[in-house]
């Protein structure tokens, strides 16, 4: 009787030890960020320094870095931003997979906080001072249909090819598999294809930012001066895997007396190669219609180099638009070729 209770135990403490690697539900949501739809950074739009103004809806990469070029009619200007979500910041990547996909208001709270992320930004100044535009900048989605975790079962795809390969399960902690020796780029492939053409779904994102011009250089600066703010809602809906309908409404400058509101309608043509976008904003600051156009291409190692061509309200709204154009290097964090 004891021998049969000892190996009873036994059996107990070994069973979910072999199990765990095939049972757990625990994942890293960060080893599924797909190559697609990079959202603009927040403390650009707080800027005025988006490459169009009718914004991308999607889910914001964790980290990504900006390095920019504008050219208008007064001046050529340079510029830098960093983006990143606090909660990939400091490791919050580890999730049990049900609780992730829970549609209680934990569940979606916590989706939420995941796809929050935080900006800052500076480019020089154009009045002659030496000064510096610098901003910061806040953006969320509310909600993300196109999320690979919570609508494919690529997690779960990845898990068992690992295993079919006879490879230890990835730690909590690992944020990539794809030097695991084993080929997963198709189940990848196969989950952009599949997010990037849920028709009708719509991703909703929303952002706060405030710009400011510094008081004499960045960093001997005495303070700020015509602070801003900015809020903005988007929205991103998808037409099927070749094309998104894009609508934003911008509150520019709110809690000064030069207010004003911006809102307009995109359209994007999706490739696997560069992405095309085309745009009609109606701005208030000078109450005209502007149109926009621009091209994102992918390039290797998590880069993407995009050019816009957009008119603007001129310094002086009775002198008509301006024409401006940007280039823009982006690297950021996902899964990519």
């Amino acid at each position: 009787m004891s021998r049969r209770v000892s190996l009873s135990l036994m059996g107990a403490l070994l069973a979910p030890g072999a199990a765990s690697a095939r049972d757990s539900d625990t994942i890293n949501i960060y080893r599924y960020v797909l190559d697609v739809d990079v959202p603009e950074s927040p403390a650009l739009v707080a800027m005025d320094e988006a490459p169009l103004r009718v914004l991308l809806g999607a889910a914001p990469k964790p980290v990504m870095a900006t390095v920019l070029a504008s050219a208008s009619p007064e001046a050529f200007r340079p510029g830098l931003s960093l983006d990143v979500a606090p909660y990939f910041l400091f490791g919050g990547g580890v999730r049990s997979l049900s609780g992730y996909r829970s549609n209680s208001l934990a569940g979606r709270l916590m989706r939420v906080l995941t796809k929050t992320t935080v900006s800052a930004a500076m480019l020089p100044d154009l009045d002659g001072t030496g000064a510096w535009r610098v901003g910061l900048g806040l953006r969320t989605t509310f909600h993300d249909p196109h999320d690979p975790v919570l609508n494919s079962t690529l997690p779960e795809q990845v898990e068992e090819e690992l295993e079919r390969h006879g490879v230890p399960p990835p730690a909590d902690s690992d944020e990539d598999v794809s030097e695991r020796g084993v080929d997963l780029s198709a189940f990848f492939d196969q989950a952009e294809r599949e997010m990037r053409s849920r028709s009708g779904d719509i991703q909703i994102s929303a952002g706060w930012g405030v710009s400011a011009r510094t008081e004499g250089g960045v960093l001997t600066g005495n303070g700020l001066r015509d602070t801003r703010h900015t809020f903005w809602l988007t929205g991103q809906a998808s037409l099927g895997r070749r094309f998104d309908a894009l609508a934003t409404m911008q509150a520019l400058d709110l809690f000064r007396d030069g207010r004003a509101l911006r809102t307009g309608l995109g359209v994007q043509r999706k490739t696997s190669v560069a992405d095309f976008r085309a745009e009609l904003a109606f701005d208030g600051t000078d109450n005209r219609f502007h149109p926009g156009a621009a091209i994102d291409v992918t390039l290797p190692v998590c880069t993407s180099a995009l050019a816009s061509l957009t008119t603007a309200p001129g310094a002086d709204t009775d002198d008509g638009p301006v024409l401006r154009g940007q280039v823009q290097l982006r690297w950021y964090f996902a899964r990519c070729r």
